[in-house]
């Protein structure tokens, strides 16, 4: 028999140790990540860290799933002619078995993920999947919209399960690798070198296997890197990108930010007082607008904005009492530039988008405070909810030109954003910071 014939194939072996280390790798991850989160210190890497399992856990199953086909479709090495009948019927029960950790022990995982249960809190825990921030996977056979009681028992023996088949391929590893070292050094039928690349004398090694084999290995030693450098890397949240202007452009007019506040005033006092029964118009300029909405996640702060808005304003500082703004809000636009928070925002437990597209904010009344500031009292509807807000603000004047800048404060719980997976506002700030930026032109 030829030396190849009795060796495992190239993508074999690179498909074996690629879902040996991930394996490796994972089970100390899991344990780590169950204590970190209850840590202030640790809490952002460990959700960081959530996604990153589940993602080399689904890497996992897509190999050993791959794994599998190719064994079924090559001959698998000879055995040792020495070995007794009793060693032959471990080593096919131990390979059994490792194909059926290696398959069931991501997919007791992603069955877990789906029924966004927590069974440690006994709530809902709506976190969505992002294979390696790339895409969101999606939840397997309806398991999110089961009953909470029937929730909870499936998550529970999920969660279970999971545990005890890592604990099995913790034991099954440790058997596997004193049979290996047992046929290295006691029986010398260097059987290792099956599996193992470099063992086999170098000439014996066609060229396609060797660059099989140096290429899938240079693979896994960047993936390795990869994840341990996603691990380890400090948890910033990125701003969020500049939101698309959908508006035409509109004509360069002069800044206002290059007039001096004694110069502003001058010019409010110069503008003569518009009719008291009509206020002017005004049209945002979205270049220069925005919508921000500031708080933070286990602890980091985040900024992120709405790239889709607009704006009624009919405003005149001498007729505040006929003043008025209507702001309508698509929150599907909202995005702060990280992709847990993206995909998460438009759920069912946030913004709800599919049942509530818009968030309203009206005035009711608008009263100046002194000083170029005022404030605008109104309400902001989001998810069917009616709150009552204040939106202090600042108000510059030029011509036919104005900036107003103001801050609102929004607790989660008025807006039932949120609440069922952090009623307690463990991860995410109980308070959000909203930061609006308007610029406008008088209409004529």
């Amino acid at each position: 028999m030829s030396t190849s014939a009795q060796r495992y194939t190239a993508v074999a072996i690179v498909l074996h140790w690629a879902i040996a280390i991930a394996i490796a790798l994972m089970i100390p991850l899991g344990w780590w990540m169950g204590d970190a989160l209850e840590g202030a210190d640790t809490q952002a890497q460990a959700i960081a860290a959530f996604q990153l399992h589940k993602s080399v856990g689904l890497t996992v199953l897509g190999l050993s799933l791959a794994r599998l086909a190719w064994r079924l479709m090559n001959p698998v090495p000879p055995l040792p002619g020495g070995m007794k009948p009793w060693e032959r019927t471990i080593a096919g029960l131990t390979h059994g078995a490792f194909y059926v950790l290696m398959i069931a022990m991501p997919l007791t995982g992603w069955l877990y993920v789906s029924t966004a249960w927590s069974p440690e809190d006994g709530r809902p825990l709506e976190v969505p999947t992002l294979y390696f921030g790339l895409f969101q996977v999606p939840h397997l056979f309806g398991l999110s919209h089961l009953a909470d009681n029937t929730r909870a028992a499936v998550a529970e023996a999920l969660a279970f399960s999971h545990s005890k088949l890592a604990w099995g391929a913790i034991v099954l590893t440790a058997l596997h690798v004193g049979a290996a070292l047992k046929h290295q050094f006691s029986d010398k039928d260097n059987l290792i070198a099956r599996m193992m690349p470099g063992l086999a004398p170098a000439g014996d090694v066609a060229p396609l296997r060797k660059f099989v084999l140096i290429g899938g290995f240079a693979a896994i030693v960047l993936a390795t890197a990869a994840a341990v450098f996603a691990f380890t890397a400090p948890q910033t949240e990125p701003q969020a990108p500049e939101a698309a202007i959908e508006d035409t452009t509109i004509e360069e007019r002069p800044a206002l930010n290059d007039v001096t506040p004694p110069e502003v005033e001058e010019v409010i006092r110069d503008t003569p007082p518009a009719s008291p029964s009509a206020p002017p118009a005004w049209a945002v300029d979205r270049a220069a607008s925005s919508i921000r909405f500031t708080g933070t996640h286990a602890g980091v702060p985040f900024e992120g904005r709405f790239g889709q808005w607009r704006a009624d304003i009919r405003f005149d500082p001498a007729n505040l009492d006929a003043s008025s703004a209507r702001v309508t809000i698509q929150t599907g636009s909202a995005s702060d530039g990280v992709a847990l928070h993206d995909q998460s925002l438009p759920g069912a437990e946030w913004f709800d988008v599919a049942n509530h597209p818009t968030a309203i904010f009206r005035t009711t009344s608008i009263r100046a405070r002194g000083d170029g500031a005022y404030e605008a009292r109104g309400t902001l509807t989001i998810k069917g909810r009616a709150i009552d807000t204040r939106l202090p603000f600042t108000l510059r004047i030029a011509g036919d030109r104005a900036i107003m800048e103001g801050t609102a404060t929004i607790d989660r719980r008025d807006a039932d954003l949120g609440m069922e997976s952090d009623p307690d506002a463990e991860y995410v700030s109980r308070e959000i910071g909203v930061r609006v930026r308007v610029e406008a032109t008088r209409a004529p």
